[in-house]
């Protein structure tokens, strides 16, 4: 199983994309305690508002419920597009400077749409709030 540590970087996005072409079971850690304090992109790559509920978030104050359990899935086109604007934009920013940075984002966004209406894999997600409290995130690919 393939431990990731979560950074909202284009490079864990990338790594995470790149596990998931490969079939890897995934390992997501975090030091989040609190729904709030998720970067949004997490929350929408992993659909987290669709599960958010008593069953793994104190609805009154928002704080991981430890040693809680519940299942969501993975947005694809999303963690595509983050993935494939950052290599868009590195490309075009050695190709054309800034402009060149802008242009190829978007095209490696695009990239990334296109990639994903044409992928195959689906994988199933476990949220798992550790006995500190941590979101934990466990990715397996459904053959």
């Amino acid at each position: 199983m393939r431990k990731l540590v979560f950074s909202d970087t284009e490079t864990f996005y990338r790594e995470l994309k790149t596990a998931l072409e490969q079939g890897e079971q995934i390992e997501v850690i975090t030091d989040y305690k609190r729904y709030s304090d998720l970067p949004e992109k997490l929350k929408t790559i992993f659909e987290l508002h669709k599960n958010k509920s008593g069953e793994w978030v104190n609805v009154a104050t928002g704080a991981f419920i430890p040693l809680s359990a519940s299942v969501t899935t993975i947005n694809y086109s999303i963690l595509y597009i983050l993935a494939g604007a950052g290599v868009g934009a590195l490309f075009g920013t050695i190709v054309g400077g800034p402009v060149g940075a802008a242009v190829g984002g978007g095209i490696g966004a695009i990239v990334g749409a296109v990639a994903v209406a044409t992928a195959s894999g689906k994988h199933h997600v476990d949220i798992e709030i550790d006995a500190s409290g941590k979101l934990r995130l466990k990715i397996s690919p459904i053959r």
